[in-house]
């Protein structure tokens, strides 16, 4: 797995709310695709463990469920501050994992460049969710004994929410792994991804935040590369 400094580009005026945002929810965000895209196979019973841990009714199980997956990654591959440059324009530079860091930028520039159209289904999901009880049920237990309409409805939402997030393929069927195939357990997880998803691509909208600059940018630089040898 390749490891290399990654810059996060930012501009404007920033308050501490601001910061906190960025560095809380893409941690998070960074987390939860390591533990389904490269996380090594000597983790993969702890990592299950997780995701079988919490209930997922919202809220403290949530925010623990991000955490444990954070902690558990190796140390060398968890984003570390390289440097930061503030000014407009500026940066945030991280050691991180290619591949995790492009899954970030690649989620939340969906999200950004059609977060009304994401907002109407989000909104369109949760109101199904709770006309129909789903959010008080506990994903342990046998009370997932669901009517057919409600399977209906879970496996569209998935599909509905995965989409305008540009979640791969391959990330969505390592979610069902990890949850073993517990359907209403991937929505609730997908929409808890597009609420932090959200919350990165306002700064970005408001042009405070760039993070796909920079894979862009190298992507650019290589195809000229292969271009002039």
């Amino acid at each position: 797995m390749e490891v290399r400094n990654i810059k996060l580009y930012i501009d404007g005026r920033w308050q501490l709310t601001d910061l906190n945002v960025l560095t809380r929810v893409y941690i998070q965000l960074y987390g939860l695709l390591y533990s389904l895209d490269v996380a090594e196979d000597y983790l993969d019973g702890e990592i299950q463990y997780i995701y079988g841990k919490y209930p997922w009714r919202g809220g403290f199980s949530a925010v623990n469920f991000y955490h444990n997956l954070f902690v558990k990654m190796p140390r060398a591959y968890k984003p570390e501050i390289k440097s930061i440059q503030y000014a407009s324009p500026g940066f945030i530079e991280l050691s991180q994992l290619v591949e995790v860091a492009r899954d970030v930028a690649q989620i939340v520039g969906y999200v950004s460049a059609a977060i009304l159209a994401g907002n109407k289904t989000y909104s369109t999901i949760q109101k199904g969710i709770s006309e129909r009880k789903l959010s008080k049920i506990n994903l342990r237990s046998e009370e997932l004994s669901l009517l057919e309409k409600e399977r209906v409805f879970i496996h569209k939402s998935v599909n509905d929410i995965a989409r305008v997030m540009g979640i791969k393929p391959e990330t969505l069927s390592k979610l069902y792994f990890r949850t073993e195939n517990n359907e209403l357990a991937v929505l609730k997880i997908l929409s808890s991804v597009y609420r932090r998803a959200r919350d990165l691509a306002k700064l970005q909208n408001q042009g405070k935040l760039d993070i796909k600059r920079d894979h862009i940018e190298r992507r650019e630089n290589k195809d000229q590369r292969k271009a002039d040898s």
